[in-house]
């Protein structure tokens, strides 16, 4: 399907692996309200699907958000959670929470999510900031200084705001989705990008889907999303 009238693309970056990163933006429109990212982690490529769906659906015109409907083209292209320098991107960025050791997620899928079954090893980055995937993006988020940043997860299925997220768009989200708001995702994310915007003071929303099939998410999580990124 083709994206819907209204948007400009534009490349901002090339990954680590030489894949463009591209951003899409309302034509003519002079501020930036909010930026949706998706497909940090290539192992999570439900996010991407409905970010395709947003721009397939959302005319630009009626809207004042920008779209990066991947952060992580060389994830997405093998399937895996890191970059193709190993480095998972969402441990990258160059908050005060970021380490050099290596992090432990769980493998994609794993349907029991105890501590025991974290296997996956990922690095953070020979340095914070260190990947132009990271770059790319906060040079983007600097550029359009976008109100609110909703970086879009799996498969989690809640909302974890920074303390600078306004409430009630909060809880209109969460609300439209039938999903809790907590504090934090339940498990440290040293050199998060959501770390990275609170250290900032930015407002910023971690959004995580759940696993299901593409109609399903469409479903739940389409109309409350649209209607963030279309409402003034």
């Amino acid at each position: 399907m083709e994206i819907a009238d209204g948007w400009q693309q534009e490349e901002i970056g090339r990954s680590r692996g030489g894949l463009p990163l591209k951003v899409y933006r309302p034509v003519g429109a002079d501020t930036i309200d909010g930026l949706l990212i998706a497909g940090i982690h290539g192992e999570e490529p439900e996010t991407l699907l409905l970010a395709r769906r947003l721009l397939e659906r959302i005319d630009g015109t009626d809207t004042n958000w920008a779209i990066l409907p991947c952060a992580n083209p060389d994830g997405v292209l093998h399937g895996v959670r890191q970059n193709s320098a190993g480095v998972d991107l969402n441990r990258n960025f160059p908050s005060a929470s970021w380490q050099p050791d290596h992090s432990f997620t769980y493998p994609p899928g794993a349907p029991v999510r105890k501590r025991q079954h974290r296997t996956n090893r990922s690095s953070p980055g020979d340095a914070p900031g260190s990947e132009p995937e990271t770059q790319a993006l906060i040079a983007l988020i600097e550029q359009l200084e976008p109100g609110l940043i909703l970086d879009l997860h799996s498969p989690l299925a809640l909302i974890a705001p920074t303390t600078a997220a306004d409430p009630l768009i909060v809880q209109r989200l969460a609300a439209a989705a039938d999903l809790p708001v907590l504090p934090d995702i339940g498990s440290r994310t040293p050199g998060a990008l959501r770390d990275w915007c609170s250290d900032r003071g930015v407002a910023a929303i971690t959004y995580e889907l759940e696993h299901a099939p593409l109609p399903a998410l469409c479903e739940r999580h389409l109309p409350g999303l649209a209607m963030l990124l279309t409402t003034v």
